[in-house]
């Protein structure tokens, strides 16, 4: 394993949840994509959150077709994070039809970087009209992720906000060490 795999496992593990689970607190049910965004949210959310990645691990997001079990994750959700920029479409089309109504999607790369910002590169052409979507990779806009995850759960749970942003903070901060490490 190379040394960016094992500082990435290391902050995985290194960054559970940050402030207490108040007593009585709210828990959000929220359902993601993929074991990295589920990481991200976890970290914000914290004991207030319970998470479910429906693409098992090492499992292609990109070809990945959902079981109609999933469809009850979905439908008990009350928050739905995923990836966007092309990565999931069949776990979307699922999701748009079994949310229960009032269940926000949130499409983390398109709310990271617009269009003029996509990256295409050998595995991602530009004359395939997807970009690449795996911006996680990248500390500074996994940074980002976790901020839009911050809102999104502070927008369902207003009591939790600081909550939220006190473990934003801190992770943003481990994401930060993380990319000078890198540089």
């Amino acid at each position: 394993m190379g040394a960016l795999p094992l500082l990435l496992a290391g902050l995985a593990t290194a960054c559970g949840g940050g402030a207490g689970e108040e007593e009585g607190a709210t828990t959000i049910r929220v359902v993601t994509t993929v074991s990295p965004i589920r990481n991200i949210i976890e970290n914000v959310g914290g004991d207030r959150v319970t998470v479910t990645a429906i693409v098992p691990e090492g499992t292609n997001s990109h070809t990945f077709e959902p079981s109609p079990s999933v469809a009850r994750e979905i439908a008990q959700a009350d928050l739905i994070v995923a990836n966007g920029l092309n990565l999931e479409l069949p776990t979307l089309e699922l999701a748009e039809a079994n949310r229960r109504d009032g269940v926000e999607i949130v499409l983390l790369g398109e709310a990271t970087v617009s269009p003029d910002e996509y990256v295409y590169d050998f595995s991602f052409p530009e004359e395939g009209g997807d970009p690449n979507p795996h911006l996680w990779t990248d500390p500074i806009l996994a940074g980002e992720y976790a901020v839009h995850v911050r809102d999104a759960l502070g927008r369902l749970d207003p009591e939790g906000a600081a909550y939220y942003a006190a473990n934003t903070e801190a992770f943003v901060e481990r994401l930060e060490a993380l990319d000078a490490a890198i540089k």
